[in-house]
């Protein structure tokens, strides 16, 4: 007869209680000899038997195996709470017994349950697993009200995120002298707005800082330590913040900048102005549509390039200094900046075009007034006919929902109508001045006034090694156009 062994402890406590893989294995082989039944296949894990969600593997993998194998008739395990702590696994028991035909063992307790056992020891299963569930409630509960109970204190009742270390002798939570400098530059370059997470991990890993295993930090890693209250000195337990005693490695007001460069607020816009990256966060990589961020080699020397958001591709924008960016910014610059004819010509045809409008608007206006008075004078003539039983109830409401809907139209108009700008003509003529400055005052200002005219012309760009490409704002997205006609009055 063969059968399959399943042995489990979920804490080291377990360990030095007598329930040690060691002490379960071998009370199953004891077991296993005296009923002449051969051991075919041994499950000795770690896990938790409460959580029906998650943290089972080992035992599904046992479930499966035994039912992929009918030549394997019972499955021995320490005690009732080693098998199970919850009912929705307690059923999966019951059908290997009842559909599978299995028989299932206790090596400790001496019990055995089949096909062929009465209701009553089916019955006493029932029992043993609400009671092994009860424990472990208890047990849960405990713990938490533990766990709350230090959080109280301002003492991290959990493992230490990195950055810091657990000291097991005061049981407190102390700097890691190592890792921290790591922890706090990562967050002096998130806060800058010009790094992506991928960028601060391979940052880190140059640095020096590895994973348990030696690796690179995943990206979901350096995400969540981004996002840990922990390292400004509060931390979430259960539903609730927690002021904690350890020793903050950061500041409030550098977390809060952090999140709101990763929540994409503009907030932190001066961290980018003292760093020098002015071009930052303007453009996207034309290949991937990637953020183009600049950063510093040497301590010195400022290049943009891709963020690398989406992973390194081919043909992505390389390395690209602050001259050159200045150099391919032009192009768009110079599309929208009108000669001085050209100007003058715009501004006579807008005298008329303003005059045109004011005057279209005005019959307008005035059209809509004469057709709101008529709907209003025919509803009135639709009451007294009603009122005179000239016509009948039904008509009088078909009739009355349409003209009143008419008049709710024509006030719409009206308004939409009212609308049109008065000063068309003066604002029109402030863009045609500006637009006739962009590309002097861009070749003559400042690094910050050029951003400054980039983007007032643009509300993107998309940017590659050899040229920049803007999705121009309204009006200049016209004057463009207009500039690339062969005849001003196309």
């Amino acid at each position: 007869m063969k059968a399959l062994l399943y042995v489990r402890v979920s804490s080291k406590e377990q360990e030095n209680e007598g329930y040690s893989l060691d002490a379960q294995e071998k009370l199953g082989f004891d077991y296993a000899k005296k009923l002449e039944i051969e051991i075919v296949k041994i499950w000795k894990i770690a896990e938790s038997a409460w959580n029906t969600k998650k943290d089972r593997v080992a035992f599904n993998q046992m479930l499966d195996y035994a039912k992929k194998h009918p030549e394997i008739p019972h499955i021995i395990f320490d005690i009732t709470d080693r098998m199970t702590r919850n009912d929705f696994d307690k059923m999966k028991i019951i059908d290997l017994i009842q559909n599978h035909h299995k028989t299932v063992h206790f090596s400790r307790s001496n019990k055995q349950y089949s096909i062929s056992s009465s209701p009553d020891d089916l019955f006493m299963l029932d029992i043993e697993v609400a009671v092994a569930k009860k424990m472990s409630s208890d047990i849960s509960r405990k713990t938490k009200m533990g766990q709350v109970e230090k959080a109280e204190q301002g003492i991290y009742p959990t493992v230490a995120p990195i950055g810091y270390k657990n000291n097991t002798s005061t049981h407190l939570i102390e700097v890691d002298l190592e890792r921290a400098p790591h922890v706090r530059n990562a967050f002096a370059l998130m806060a800058t707005g010009n790094y992506s997470i991928e960028m601060i991990a391979e940052a880190l890993f140059r640095d020096g800082l590895r994973s348990k295993k030696g690796n690179e930090f995943s990206k979901s890693s350096v995400h969540r330590t981004l996002h840990n209250p922990f390292y400004y000195g509060v931390f979430h337990l259960y539903g609730r913040t927690f002021q904690g005693i350890h020793e903050p490695l950061i500041s409030k007001r550098l977390f809060d900048d952090v999140q709101a460069v990763m929540h994409g607020k503009d907030r932190v816009q001066p961290y980018i102005q003292r760093r020098g990256f002015a071009f930052s966060n303007l453009a996207a990589c034309g290949n991937c549509g990637c953020k183009v961020l600049g950063e510093i080699k040497k301590e010195r020397y400022i290049y943009y390039h891709c963020s690398y958001s989406k992973g390194r591709q081919e043909n992505c924008t390389g390395y690209l200094t602050e001259s050159r960016l200045v150099d391919l910014f032009a192009e768009p610059v110079i599309q929208v900046t009108l000669p001085d004819a050209f100007v003058e010509w715009l501004r006579r045809h807008l005298k008329d075009f303003s005059q045109e409008i004011d005057m279209i608007r005005d019959n307008r206006i005035k059209t809509l007034k004469q057709e709101y008075t008529r709907a209003n004078e025919r509803l009135n003539r639709l009451l007294d006919l009603r009122l005179d039983n000239e016509i009948n109830d039904e008509a009088y409401r078909s009739r009355k929902t349409e003209l009143e809907a008419n008049l709710v139209n024509l006030k719409s108009q009206m308004r939409d109508a009212e609308k049109v700008n008065p000063n068309f003509y003066e604002d029109g003529v402030s863009t045609l001045e500006r637009a006739k400055s962009f590309y002097p005052q861009y070749l003559s200002g400042k690094v910050d006034k050029k951003v400054e005219i980039l983007k007032t012309i643009a509300s993107n760009y998309s940017l590659t090694d050899v040229s920049a490409t803007a999705t121009y704002r309204k009006p200049f997205g016209d004057l463009a156009k207009g500039l690339v006609c062969s005849n001003w009055g196309e």
